[in-house]
Order: C-alpha cells, then sequence, then structure tokens
C-alpha cells in the first residue's frame, strides 16, 4: 500500500511523461539548470520512484563520494515518506537498497570506456544488472558526441535507460535545449527527456523542455526547496 501512495508522486508522471518515454531502453533524460539549485536532488527523486516500480538503479557520481549519494537517497527518502508509517517507511527502504547500486569516479579519471567496462563487470559477474542509469556531475560538451552516441548505441544494446545532469552557466541563456541540440548533433537525437530547474522566487520551477520546441508550453511545476518535494499543486 504504501508503496503504490509513493508511485503516485513520481515526478516524471507530474511532468507528463509516459511509460513507453520513462523505460524505453536507449532513453536519454536531461535535467538541468545552473549550479546549486538542485539536479542531484531532483534525478534522486527519479531514482526513488524507479526502485518504487522495482527497477535496478546504478547511481554513478563523478563529484561525490559513495556516502554522499547515500545521505541524498535517505534525505530524499524521509521527505517523501514523513506523513506515512515510520516502521513501514523503515522496511521499504531497506528493501530498496537491495536494487540500487552506487559507483564513483574521479572527475580526471573518468572516460567513457572505463564507464562502459565498469557497468559490463557488473553485468558479466551478476552483480548488478541495471535498467536505470543516474549520471551525475559529467561535464557534458560537443566534443563527447561520438561517446554519448556510443553510449547511447550501448544503452539500447543493453536495455536501459540513463539520466544526466547537466549543469547550464550565467552566461548562456536559459533555454538549454540548443546546448543539448548541440551534443546532439544534426540528427538531434540523442536527449529524448529534457527537464530544467530555474530559481523561482521562494521555490523551485520545474519545466519539461524538448528538442521540439513545440512542447515547450506545458505549465511548470514548482519544488519546495526546504524538501526538494514537487507540490501537489502549483498555487503561488
Amino acid at each position: 500500500m504504501l508503496k503504490k501512495q509513493l508511485i503516485l508522486r513520481d515526478p516524471l508522471s507530474f511532468l507528463g511523461y509516459e511509460t513507453d518515454e520513462t523505460e524505453k531502453k536507449g532513453n536519454f533524460g536531461a535535467v538541468t539548470s545552473r549550479a546549486g539549485v538542485g539536479k542531484t536532488a531532483f534525478l534522486v527523486q527519479i531514482a526513488i520512484s524507479s526502485l518504487l516500480k522495482d527497477k535496478n538503479v546504478l547511481h554513478i557520481s563523478i563529484q561525490d563520494p559513495v556516502d554522499k549519494v547515500n545521505l541524498w537517497y535517505k534525505e530524499l527518502f524521509l521527505n517523501l515518506t514523513q506523513n506515512h508509517d515510520a516502521k513501514q517507511s523503515k522496511q521499504l527502504w531497506e528493501a530498496l537498497l537491495a536494487k540500487r547500486f552506487i559507483m564513483t569516479f574521479e572527475t580526471e579519471s573518468f572516460d567513457f570506456s572505463k564507464l562502459i567496462s565498469r557497468i559490463d563487470e557488473l553485468r558479466t559477474q551478476d552483480i548488478f544488472v541495471p535498467q536505470l542509469i543516474i549520471l551525475d556531475g559529467l561535464s557534458l560538451d560537443s566534443s563527447m558526441q561520438p561517446e554519448l552516441n556510443q553510449l547511447k548505441e550501448y544503452a539500447v544494446k543493453n536495455n536501459f535507460t540513463i539520466w544526466f545532469s547537466v549543469r547550464t552557466h550565467r552566461h548562456q541563456s536559459d533555454d538549454p535545449v540548443s546546448m543539448l541540440r548541440q551534443l546532439g548533433g544534426k540528427d538531434n537525437n540523442l536527449f529524448n527527456m529534457i527537464i530544467q530547474l530555474l530559481p523561482h522566487k521562494d521555490k523551485i520551477q520545474v519545466k519539461r523542455l524538448s528538442i521540439d520546441r513545440e512542447m515547450n508550453e506545458r505549465p511548470p511545476l514548482l519544488i519546495d526547496p526546504s524538501t526538494m518535494m514537487i507540490k501537489e499543486t502549483t498555487d503561488k
């Protein structure tokens, strides 16, 4: 019962994403914002929702150690379950941990071939077979286009989706779609799901964007920065 109630608070569902988008093998998602707005917290909420749906989640951090990543999960799960029975919540948390694996890289030592090799090791040794991958802290630029295309092909072949954090900068437009189009090359086919986080008064605005700009008019949602949870209503 608790699990079903929490699944209803899936942030991707709030944004109108369908299962055939969020669980399609090879799909790439991007959570974009300037530094410090909440990309990691939002990615962790996506991960927790997938865990609740019995998906195996591999969280890869390029910036934080394992204990810090785990703390994000603990805090956001506590915020998600604060109005529910504590004993049930603890039991559910312990069950979810079996379906999550955290992997870290030093920024200087990261490369895509090493990433694929480590995922292969987990899979071939039956240690962990991911269905969703979170890739947080990687600085993406257009020079990575061949590697990103290779990673997308690898994701299609091995049946998982990948969500990235994408940092934008003050000198760039508030619209990250142009940057993601550059990453996608002439076909613009890398990123299938795009979410933008923007500071908005005392809240954080959450916008669903698309390479196809015709979809950019969907009304935004609001996040409470004190909990990083999506508000049930967007009333001011």
